[in-house]
């Protein structure tokens, strides 16, 4: 009996120096990393949209849809917005303005994109593609004031 419970210790021993050792695994995400923007010196928290991450789909609403009763972040006319992925970076962005079931994509200024130049109240998408067929969209909803 006594020989039978040392076994027991040793293989639980073994099993946990063999657990210690080993690699950490690293889990796949299914969903593509959260976007922050900054503009005007404050953060803009991007939600989430429309994605296909490592073979899983998500749908979402429209934009607009997506920032109803979200926070409207209030910006300056012609302001840089620079992003900030939360994990791999996209090989590609764009960034626009929803507009009547349209995107209108803003101008480039190096990494960074020019805000609009007329006050008003607008909802900002950004799209973001990374390898393979992995890809992203995301909203916010910002306000022009002079």
């Amino acid at each position: 009996m006594k020989s039978k419970v040392i076994m027991g210790i040793c293989l639980l021993l073994t099993i946990a120096l063999v657990m210690g050792c080993s690699k950490t695994v690293t889990l796949v995400s299914n969903d593509p990393p959260n976007a922050v923007g900054e503009a005007d010196g404050q953060m803009i928290e991007f939600i989430k949209g429309s994605y296909q991450w490592n073979n899983a789909i998500a749908d979402a609403p429209s934009p607009d849809n997506l920032v109803k009763n979200t926070t409207v972040y209030v910006v300056k006319p012609n302001t840089e917005l620079t992003l900030n992925f939360k994990g791999d970076k996209p090989e590609n962005v764009r960034v626009g303005l929803w507009d009547k079931q349209n995107n209108v994509e803003l101008p480039a200024k190096g990494d960074a994109f020019v805000l609009p130049s007329e006050p008003g109240t607008y909802v900002l998408t950004v799209w973001g593609k990374w390898s393979g067929d992995d890809h992203g969209s995301y909203a916010a909803s910002i306000e022009i004031q002079e």
